[in-house]
């Protein structure tokens, strides 16, 4: 993990956990041309999972009143943060020795190799900000970004939209890159980032050799929709939202740990009044980070949770397949986790093969599995204390 900017990078690291062939945004209306230029690597993911999302759902936004439709975004997208423009405009001024420039030279040179709109490209509603425009939406909204789990508090407030019949149909969107120079600088430094001495195999959560993730980007997006009006107009629902839950606790200075007792509390408030017992779960997705804090925070909580139930119960972490997309793991395990529900087959955990010895009790399967049941839960933690659950059931 180098200083952004002083070593290059390996040829082949460049490509690890990047997306290829989506590097500019979709065409779009004229009108919104000149905004293209402020949308980072994961707003511009964001807009391609958008408009997959809006043709499989086969409705025509355009079409509905504009204050009727929600948009809620979770992008924790720190792509500009690093803005290594201003780097490299410094150190052409600065020569080898790094001798104090003129200022005059200095800001003729910012002139010409700088973006004078740079802050504006590091906002992180840029995004939100184009898709309202692009879908004229109008109705009740959010853009967050807490990091890991603001896929899912987007999910959560946009499902609380519909429910409360303040919007038709709402946008959910979760993107990300943490692929970086800057960005993996960051991560390596707070020690949460694998040190890959066994190649693609070294993320693995729970494992007992875990030491870290992978780094990747992405974006996934769901379309909510009242049941009722999904049937009127014909649509083939992915699945049904039967309940969310969200917490905030800090009770450690480390920040990098997990609170174990918010783990439960979230899953209690998903499963709260969906009248499914938490053995008849077909599946959970906890977060799995593979980081040893992090894990061990987060089984503590879910075994805590299940009680006698955690033997039954399979786990599944399912982001080695894609590498730690940030918001954009959340809403794209669900979408995961919908397919595997059914098709009635759950994916292992990549690279699982031993559990830390407190938790060998926990069904945590090495290979693919058959699996019942009609709903599934799925877990989202970030730094600080926060823990989110989603059950999400069959149509």
């Amino acid at each position: 993990h180098p200083h952004p900017g002083d070593v290059p990078l390996p040829e082949n690291h460049l490509y690890y956990g990047a997306v290829e062939g989506l590097e500019d945004p979709p065409e779009v209306p004229p009108k919104l041309a000149s905004q293209r230029k402020f949308l980072c690597r994961g707003s511009i993911l964001g807009l391609h999972a958008v408009r997959e999302a809006v043709e499989q759902a086969g409705v025509d936004l355009t079409g509905l009143p504009p204050e009727r439709k929600a948009l809620f975004i979770g992008s924790g997208d720190f792509t500009r943060v690093s803005y290594l423009d201003f780097y490299q405009m410094l150190k052409s001024q600065a020569g080898p020795g790094w001798k104090k420039p003129e200022y005059d030279v200095l800001n003729e040179a910012a002139l010409h190799q700088v973006n004078p709109f740079f802050l504006l490209e590091g906002l992180t509603n840029n995004l939100f900000s184009y898709l309202s425009a692009l879908y004229e939406i109008m109705g009740t909204n959010g853009s967050m970004s807490s990091l890991s789990s603001c896929g899912s508090q987007a999910l959560e407030s946009c499902e609380r939209a519909i429910r409360w019949g303040e919007a038709e149909i709402g946008l959910v969107v979760g993107c990300g890159s943490w692929i970086d120079d800057y960005m993996r600088f960051e991560l390596d430094g707070l020690g949460v980032l694998s040190r890959a001495q066994n190649g693609a195999g070294s993320y693995r959560p729970f494992d007992r050799r875990r030491d870290g993730f992978f780094p990747a980007e992405g974006a996934a997006v769901l379309i909510l929709e009242a049941a009722d009006a999904a049937r009127e107009r014909g649509a083939r629902p992915l699945g049904r939202i039967l309940g969310t839950g969200n917490f905030q606790e800090v009770s450690s200075p480390d920040h990098l740990a997990i609170p174990s007792k918010s783990i439960p509390r979230a899953c209690r408030s998903a499963m709260n009044g969906a009248e499914i017992p938490p053995e008849e779960l077909a599946f959970i997705l906890p977060h799995g980070s593979g980081t040893r804090k992090g894990d061990q925070s987060e089984l503590r909580g879910l075994k805590d949770y299940l009680g006698e139930a955690g033997g039954r119960v399979p786990l599944a972490g399912w982001k080695p397949y894609t590498g730690h997309m940030g918001s954009a793991s959340d809403i794209g395990e669900l979408i995961l986790g919908l397919c595997a529900l059914d098709e009635g087959v759950l994916p292992p955990t990549p690279g699982f093969g031993q559990s830390d010895r407190e938790f060998t009790e926990l069904n945590i399967p090495g290979a693919e599995c058959q699996v019942g049941g009609k709903a599934f839960l799925s877990l989202s933690h970030g730094l600080g204390g926060q823990s989110s659950a989603t059950l999400i059931s069959a149509p």
